[in-house]
């Protein structure tokens, strides 16, 4: 199966029929039972993140040469509407009853949050260097940002809108995703090549797996090794 070049982004829609990727200038729209692309969407840029919301109607598309965050209905499969974001997006996710989406900018060292309604950026929040990955718990309370500069992990309260806590984690951590009860955080490092095991009650790393060469792992990949991770390591 052939789709675009420069493969980055991918998500999958609830009901796991179809798989969104996200590649230069365009995303592939993959039906998953047959292994074909049965759409190609037109983005004009490098789709980095990609993210969909928990109804399927909209996949969230981070362009991160031109600043935007560009939005697909997926029952036309075409972009709908462009939110202008911070510098170079990258990461990005939506909270479980889908009425906000972040966007790690990592350009700018902040993260937007984009009101569904709306579709505008209804605030910034500051956080650590280079940003890359993000992802929400299942109770849509913390979002949890990968700073790739500064080494750390930045917890955001979706309530507040404030940082509650920082992690210091590996030497460039990346892909970032949570287990589906939320005890967990898991984040992949691309320079030591570790998947850092973060337990979200107190915010501490308490196991590092090691994982092959260039650890990019995004966070459907992550999720899907959590089950396999979770045997490995001890948790106390």
């Amino acid at each position: 199966m052939s789709i675009g070049s420069y493969t980055y982004g991918v998500t999958f829609s609830p009901d796991g029929t179809t798989v969104y990727v996200g590649n230069k200038n365009t995303v592939s729209v993959i039906d998953a039972i047959n292994n074909t692309v049965k759409a190609t969407v037109p983005m004009g840029n490098i789709a980095d993140g990609v993210a969909i919301s928990p109804d399927g109607t909209k996949v969230y598309v981070t362009n991160g040469e031109n600043n935007t965050t560009s939005i697909i209905d997926t029952a036309t499969k075409k972009v709908t509407d462009t939110v202008n974001v911070g510098f170079c997006p990258a990461g990005v996710a939506v909270t479980p009853d889908g009425t906000e989406v972040y966007v790690a900018n990592s350009g700018s060292n902040n993260v937007s949050v984009i009101n569904t309604a709306t579709n505008d950026v209804k605030i910034t929040v500051p956080v650590g260097g280079g940003p890359q990955g993000v992802a929400v718990n299942p109770a849509g309370t913390k979002v949890y940002v990968t700073n790739s500069a500064s080494n750390n992990i930045y917890i955001i309260d979706t309530a507040t809108k404030t940082v509650t806590a920082t992690v210091l984690v590996g030497s460039y951590p990346y892909g970032v995703a949570t287990t589906p009860d939320g005890k967990m955080v898991y984040v992949t490092d691309i320079v030591s090549n570790n998947v850092y095991v973060i337990d979200t009650s107190k915010n501490t790393v308490i196991a590092t797996v090691p994982l092959g060469h260039n650890s990019y792992d995004i966070k459907q990949y992550i999720e899907k090794a959590a089950p396999i991770l979770t045997k490995l390591v001890q948790v106390t």
